[in-house]
């Protein structure tokens, strides 16, 4: 049977639960944007994750590059 948001029951194979703290605003804004999708936020999230366009880094691509890495913090005590 497939589940209206977007997985089909028992199609899970490890559930787990994530939890984290967000922010409310963040968290109402990530519901409404699986809800605008067609999905389940936990669907949205798993979607989200496995689409994720990954740079060299080894990291999601909208991660900001250290500009100052190797420099010494001159503005901290």
């Amino acid at each position: 049977m497939k589940n209206p948001l977007g997985r089909p029951y028992g199609t899970m194979k490890e559930p787990a639960s994530l939890g984290w703290k967000p922010e409310r605003a963040n968290k109402e804004r990530f519901a409404e944007l699986a809800k605008q999708a067609g999905m389940s936020a936990a669907s949205f999230f798993d979607l989200m994750v496995e689409t994720l366009e990954i740079d060299e880094r080894g990291l999601p691509t909208w991660v900001p590059q250290e500009s100052d890495k190797g420099q010494l913090p001159i503005d901290k005590p």
